[in-house]
């Protein structure tokens, strides 16, 4: 995205694409709904995006056994979730591209953000505040703070 964008309120806003990391928690289907509604104001092409690791935890215990096909299990489990949500999407008439990807979440959709060319990130964002948001950091902070195109968070609906 280009400052000229930003700065100029002549200048047509454009999103053609739009990155939506999805953690399949209770926040993706109101993620895909956001991107989906903006796709559909826009005109653009929908990235869905999950990428699956280990946690610290599994990563360092000692004698810890994980199986030889872990990587694989994670990878075709993550592209079969994410097919449901693009089916759905392309049912809708949308452009959608699903990608799963091995690592670090923030550092991943940082990444994707650039691959793609996004023009704006629809994340999940849990809201912790206090000791738990300390403890546990959030992905979608980061995003919002690294991410070099506009950052919309969304919350799940309340019950």
């Amino acid at each position: 995205m280009t400052d000229e964008k930003i700065l100029n309120p002549s200048t047509p806003l454009r999103i053609d694409c739009i990155l939506a990391p999805l953690d399949f928690s209770e926040y993706a289907d109101s993620v895909v709904e956001w991107a989906a509604h903006l796709a559909e104001e826009h005109d653009s092409e929908i990235v869905l995006l999950h990428v699956y690791h280990l946690p610290v935890e599994f990563r360092q215990a000692e004698g810890a056994y994980l199986p030889a096909d872990i990587w694989t299990s994670m990878k075709e489990d993550s592209e079969r979730q994410l097919s449901h949500y693009g089916d759905r999407l392309r049912e809708r008439g949308l452009k959608v591209k699903e990608v799963t990807r091995e690592g670090y979440p923030a550092t991943a959709i940082e990444e994707e953000v650039h691959e793609v060319g996004a023009d704006l990130v629809v994340i999940g964002s849990r809201g912790r505040t206090g000791l738990s948001h300390l403890l546990l950091g959030s992905i979608a902070e980061r995003v919002v703070q690294k991410a070099s195109c506009p950052v919309l968070t969304v919350k799940a609906p309340s019950p």
